[in-house]
């Protein structure tokens, strides 16, 4: 029972520095209502986890590699796919017999437009083939695949063919996936093509939605997408800290943990 206890606050002490990137002894013994002796003894054991940065005082926010790597679309596949399977479930119900989409390409986009394909009268705009491929099958619905370069491993295309195809169409939704999420700032991308893909996408809709398993937040990828104000929805896992979840809300975005 002590050792569940000690664990619980050290985790609303990792939690409320990393939602605050910064704080100092006095602070935290407040918040947690303990002794600052005790907080110096778990920021030193957090510290060797790697997880905060002391400093005199105080402890600062310890940041995570920037993700500038896109990893191919097969590993991404195997990642977290229970996760996303629950997601894409999610997600289709969002989805009604004669909606105009934009989606991008992605693991858990995949997913998606597989459960996508049971609809009827839709209409998706994608830099995805295979997306593309999945939604076309059955019961009338089309397809506008954009231009451009196909990217070798994450099989989308990018560029200026596919950006200038974009900027002709507006849909009822966008549905795009993400490298990361910082809750205080927005959403990345690993790749800066395929970040103004996303963006453009989520510029052109009447509603945009983000599909992120809970690994992805707390996260910053090299390049930057968009803030809070072109996005609508994002939908992720139940493993979403309560502070990041209470954070996106106040930025003025609906977050569902499924």
């Amino acid at each position: 029972m002590k050792r569940d206890f000690v664990e619980e606050r050290r985790g609303k002490l990792l939690e409320y520095v990393n939602t605050n990137r910064r704080a100092d002894i006095g602070e935290l013994a407040l918040v947690l209502n303990t002794a600052e002796a005790t907080i110096r003894r778990d920021l030193a054991i957090l510290e060797k986890e790697s997880l905060v940065h002391r400093v005199h005082g105080g402890v600062l926010r310890r940041e995570k590699p920037s993700v500038w790597q896109s990893t191919t679309l097969e590993e991404r596949m195997a990642m977290h796919a229970e996760e996303k399977q629950r997601i894409a479930d999610f997600v289709t119900r969002m989805v009604h017999d004669g909606d105009s989409l934009m989606m991008d390409g992605g693991s858990t986009t995949i997913m998606i437009a597989r459960r996508l394909s049971a609809k009827k009268n839709l209409l998706a705009v994608t830099n995805a083939p295979a997306i593309g491929e999945l939604i076309i099958g059955t019961n009338d619905n089309s397809v506008i695949l954009t231009g451009g370069e196909l990217m070798k491993g994450t099989s989308v295309t990018i560029g200026s063919a596919a950006e200038h195809s974009l900027r002709q169409y507006r849909t009822d939704k966008t549905i795009i996936g993400v490298s990361g999420i910082l809750a205080d700032t927005g959403f990345f991308s690993a790749s800066p093509q395929e970040a103004e893909i996303k963006r453009l996408m989520a510029m052109n809709s009447s509603e945009t939605i983000v599909v992120a398993d809970s690994s992805k937040i707390g996260t910053r990828a090299f390049c930057f997408v968009c803030d809070f104000a072109l996005v609508d929805k994002v939908i992720t896992d139940q493993n979403i800290s309560g502070a990041a979840l209470k954070t996106m809300i106040q930025r003025g975005v609906e977050v569902y943990s499924v």
